[in-house]
């Protein structure tokens, strides 16, 4: 690999990914903190609101934590009556995990702040600006939607 495609690769991993997410963190903590949530109770809620009811299991793989952590995340946003637990007709070993209609509130209002935040920011750049940066970030979507169906077809995982 050529050094320049090497500087470009460190740019995009170590400079900007991290300089974005410590941005994001920093600007959305006060919120964040204002939720009661904690990082991992955010995390589970997100994936929920993504991908719809979950298995415990499914839950973890998409977190990288053991079923045991992730269970303890559920117990207290069960209590706080963030999420439900139901277990399925066919087999009640099997327990799904949903939100319930009190996260989806606060979903609504932080997608919504996040919104108005980016369209404050947004505005201040150009068309082509903007044009650019869904390219990039469209290109780097697929790049990561290709490397995961590999991954999955070969069960080949990093």
């Amino acid at each position: 690999m050529s050094n320049s495609k090497f500087d470009n690769i460190s740019k995009i991993v170590v400079d900007l990914t991290r300089n974005f997410n410590k941005f994001m963190r920093h600007k959305f903590h006060n919120l964040i903190q204002d939720s009661g949530f904690t990082f991992p109770q955010l995390s589970v809620i997100s994936i929920l609101e993504k991908h719809g009811e979950q298995k415990v299991s499914e839950l973890s793989a998409k977190m990288g934590l053991s079923d045991s952590t992730v269970s303890g995340i559920l117990d207290r946003l069960e209590q706080k009556d963030i999420i439900k637990r139901k277990r399925t007709k066919d087999d009640r070993r099997v327990v799904k995990i949903s939100l319930t209609g009190k996260s989806q509130k606060f979903c609504n209002d932080f997608r919504r702040k996040k919104e108005e935040y980016f369209a404050q920011l947004l505005k201040k750049l150009s068309e082509q600006e903007i044009k650019d940066i869904i390219k990039g970030l469209e290109t780097l979507n697929r790049t990561l939607t290709e490397e995961e169906k590999r991954e999955i077809a070969t069960g080949d995982n990093l």
